[in-house]
């Protein structure tokens, strides 16, 4: 009836509990308590990601079973009821998952945006009383709120609008200001304004030469087309000037080889290889590529290392030999970051406007938490997840939603209660497994299965059976330690898809969620946990025997018992909470579970204070423990300090969802990810120092696959026969202008049309290609001039003498060239990711990083619906249709086919 009233008028449910212990007025629906007005919800969220990293670098395909059982690991903080017996509406990471997570940093879990937070400069202590001793422990009580919008994908021609929820992510117990302050290359959160000082991010990728491990940025000897000369390390420092991609570098006077313990400049060049630019700044000039900077000022001194030509210098001194004061250097300014700080410490920041933040993005780091029992400070996260929203409305909402859309969207297998699981045997075949099926365990819940999973699994793992006139097509898997049986113990075994028959759901169907409304309080919760753990004498169970089977039998609990409750005694402790979701299916079973319950930031003294009496306090007989407890409980709070900023309901009761079981409720629909030896089969001539860089693409292609339209292994092979093609076996992501005079003439019109020139440019000898026909060394003035001929006047490019040509030289992975090109480009990285400043028409070289390489060549792909074509099959036909849109004139026809021909049949790009 609740319900029903609040759907029907807007109106807050009214309390349905016992009288408190300590009388307050009652909440009644009045047109007080309706539900603030929700404020501009950020856009519908399109990725999704855990937290943590799994450890285990194997294992690429996200398994949301093996995530929900992760949590069986972690000491306590379990959903939906902690180790105290209290309601907890979200799940703890701590020592127990750190063995199997990477907890090194938290990530966001969903697009979404930063609304609120609060960072402590040191976190509060509490002091608690030990024997005759006080000790105070620290409790950290910062934490990082973000809001997302969920939305089910629109039906293709409709112009209906899909149902949407506005739900919140919790990340509670970060990491301290005073600790950022204290180490420089602690990454820090984006979402934290930045100050004028930049600094290296952590997440830069170059390599420091001899060193696979430092990673940092490179720095390079002049703005345009640099050589790498020297290198920058991670969280340091940085002070540029100057405009453009690539920045002179202020704070530092050159190489660091060359720096005395001083801080002077070591070194002497030769003085006729400087040209003078004035301002007491010279060209270094040679014919060759390099030249010595010596120890001391004569020719038979040791060189210190060799400085590119073309670099800056400022020397000092006279003669024959100068000495160096000043090398210029350049850093990519892109690439930067500022020096972010929180608003302001030690109190809360409900940001007026908020901070949008993807999945994945950095939100912190494990603070430290110290309970009243514990000997030490812990490091742990509390992640929870919530909406004010109507949950009812929106499941009925996107259950429908979910009959309308394809069949592809159906991402679930369910395998009933009942399923046989039939055990592995030798010489194992589809119609041995039929008919052992009869005879094999049963399953004892049902299970979703995720294609992810499916798709994921080796071929001897899977059977095909085709269909007859007399039965549907059957496939046949092997899944271990998922199912189990009626004892409690995990099925090993074969089980059966019968195509057309077996289950595929949607995750917009929400199979298996309930919404559950409970209104226990903590009193109520706290009585019955005493009283099944045996805390309670017998005076004490007869006395507050009430107030335990109220909570006893309320919603919550009698949902957990069905799931979990396996001695059927009317009892449910933490240990058989844990121990529950160690089994995949029942772990499955209770993220489903969607409750409407009080949050615990929502502080109200009465709600703890009616705990007094269970605790054993009261005025003749203080409790000081208990008493410093509610006041830590007080400081932690945040509720009603942020709630209706942010479109929250004010009386602090939303409905809570397991935060990995929703997050994998979704990643499990993604049925593919890229992974390293994909990437190693497609690049099979790179050096061991490029798999940074191919891990970075297979990274920047997981986390958009669906965007990037590359959701079918089809798809993927007919994508990855033209980028191989483009960026060649050892991954070349900048057009190289090395052609033979007849290669110039058979590539380009223009040259077609001016074969003179071809012959100019071109080299005559393939075993010669830095000669050409007259004899005389090419250039990369002349590579420029092919540039600017070849795509002079077209494709949006001004004619030769703008150097558009060059300018606008191929780049990425599939080679966008062209200024109308990389215009276009850039509209539409800016639709996708608005905060991103990067302009690529006035720094096309920003191509040339691994992200935008990639998100370059999606955009070609996407645009120009080069993925309908490729589902209409594996012929060579269907690659031929692709490639004339790349590039029609193309002789490379054969060797594209050829790349498919190899991914397709040797299965390069299958798990």
């Amino acid at each position: 009836m609740a319900s029903l009233l609040a759907r029907l008028f807007g109106l807050r449910e009214p309390q349905q509990t016992s009288p408190p212990a300590v009388p307050r007025a009652p909440i009644l629906p009045t047109p007080d308590t309706r539900l603030p007005p929700t404020p501009a919800s950020p856009p519908p969220l399109k990725n999704w990601c855990h937290p943590f990293k799994d450890k285990d670098a194997s294992k690429d395909n996200p398994n949301p079973l093996r995530q929900l059982t992760h949590l069986a690991k972690a000491g306590g903080g379990y959903y939906p009821i902690g180790r105290s017996g209290l309601f907890h509406g979200g799940i703890h990471f701590d020592g127990g998952t750190a063995g199997t997570l990477d907890q090194s940093s938290v990530r966001c879990l969903a697009d979404g945006e930063v609304v609120a937070y609060r960072i402590d400069t040191h976190a509060p202590t509490t002091r608690y009383f030990i024997g005759e001793m006080t000790i105070n422990k620290p409790f950290s009580r910062n934490f990082v709120l973000v809001r997302h919008r969920l939305q089910p994908p629109k039906i293709v021609g409709s112009t209906d609008i899909p149902p949407s929820l506005t739900f919140y992510s919790l990340y509670m117990h970060l990491q301290d200001w005073a600790k950022y302050e204290q180490n420089d290359a602690i990454e820090r959160p984006g979402f934290w304004p930045a100050s004028p000082t930049l600094r290296v991010p952590q997440n830069a990728k170059d390599i420091r030469p001899g060193s696979l491990e430092q990673r940092g940025l490179n720095v390079r000897h002049q703005p345009s087309e640099g050589k790498i000369i020297d290198f920058l390390p991670r969280g340091a420092p940085v002070t540029v000037s100057g405009t453009g991609a690539y920045r002179k570098l202020e704070n530092r006077l050159g190489p660091d080889v060359l720096i005395t313990d001083d801080g002077a400049l070591a070194g002497y060049i030769a003085a006729k290889l400087l040209r003078p630019l004035g301002d007491n700044e010279y060209r270094i000039t040679s014919s060759e590529p390099a030249v010595n900077v010596r120890v001391e000022p004569n020719l038979t001194s040791d060189v210190h290392l060799k400085l590119p030509t073309g670099s800056v210098v400022t020397v000092s001194g006279e003669g024959d030999f100068r000495k160096l004061e000043r090398v210029h250097l350049y850093v990519h300014f892109a690439s930067l970051q500022g020096e972010f700080a929180p608003l302001a410490t030690d109190r809360i920041v409900v940001l007026d406007q908020p901070v949008p933040i993807q999945a994945g993005a950095l939100i912190g780091h494990f603070g430290e938490y110290q309970s009243m029992g514990a000997d030490r400070p812990e490091e742990k996260l509390h992640l929870e997840v919530f909406t004010g929203d109507d949950v009812d409305l929106f499941f009925d909402a996107s259950r429908d939603w979910a009959k309308r859309l394809p069949a592809k969207e159906c991402t679930w297998m369910k395998l009933v209660k009942g399923t046989p699981v039939v055990p592995h045997e030798e010489w194992v075949t589809g119609a041995r497994l039929q008919a052992s099926s009869d005879a094999s365990p049963r399953s004892a819940a049902d299970l979703l299965v995720p294609k992810s999973l499916l798709d994921g699994l080796p071929p001897e793992r899977k059977i095909h059976v085709p269909a007859t006139e007399y039965r549907k097509a059957r496939n046949w898997y092997r899944l271990d330690g998922l199912l189990h049986g009626a004892d409690h113990n995990l099925l090993d075994g074969w089980v059966c898809e019968e195509v057309d028959v077996t289950p595929w759901l949607s995750p917009w169907s929400w199979e298996g969620y309930e919404v559950i409304f409970d209104y226990s309080t903590p009193r109520q919760e706290m009585a019955s946990f005493f009283s099944a753990v045996g805390r309670f004498n017998e005076e004490q169970r007869e006395r507050f025997r009430p107030l335990a089977e109220k909570n006893n039998h309320g919603p919550m609990k009698n949902r957990l018992y069905a799931i979990i409750d396996r001695n059927r005694d009317g009892k449910i402790t933490a240990d058989e909470l844990q121990a529950a979701l160690r089994l995949p299916a029942l772990a499955q079973a209770i993220s489903q579970m969607v409750l409407r319950k009080e949050s615990e930031w929502f502080h109200q003294t009465q709600k703890w204070d009616a705990l007094d009496e269970l605790l054993g306090h009261s005025g003749s007989t203080p409790h000081w423990n208990w008493e410093a407890e509610k006041q830590r409980i007080e400081q932690i709070s945040w509720w009603s300090e942020v709630a209706e900023k942010v479109g929250l309901p004010a009386w602090g009761r939303p409905y809570h969802f397991h935060p990995v079981g929703m997050v994998g409720h979704f990643i499990g629909g993604i049925a593919y990810l890229f992974t390293i030896e994909m990437m190693k089969k497609i690049y099979s001539k790179v050096s061991p120092s490029a798999l940074p860089t191919m891990q970075s693409i297979a990274d920047e292609l997981n986390e958009h696959i669906e965007l990037y339209k590359l959701d079918t292994e089809l798809r993927r092979a007919h994508f990855w026969a033209q980028v191989m093609q483009e960026t060649g076996p050892k991954i070349s992501i900048e057009e190289s202008f090395v052609y033979s005079k007849q290669g110039l003439i058979g590539t380009f019109g223009y040259f077609g049309n001016q074969p003179e020139k071809a012959a100019v440019l071109g080299y005559a000898n393939r075993n010669q290609k830095t000669i050409n026909a007259a004899g005389e060394p090419i250039t990369s003035t002349d590579y420029e001039k092919i540039a600017n001929y070849a795509y002079g006047g077209r494709l949006g490019n001004g004619g030769y003498a703008s150097g558009d040509g060059w300018k606008y030289r191929g780049r990425g992975l599939k080679q966008l060239t062209g200024r109308s090109n990389y215009n276009m480009f850039h509209s539409w990285h800016q639709a996708h990711w608005p905060n991103d400043p990067a302009n690529f028409e006035e720094h096309p070289n920003l191509l040339l990083e691994t992200k935008y390489a990639v998100r370059s060549a999606a955009y070609f792909w996407v645009k120009h619906c080069l993925y309908d074509i490729a589902d209409s099959g594996p012929t060579e036909d269907v690659v031929d249709r692709i490639t004339a849109i790349i590039n029609k004139h193309t002789a490379s026809y054969p060797e594209r086919r050829e790349n498919f021909k190899k991914i397709w049949s040797e299965k390069w790009l299958i798990t």
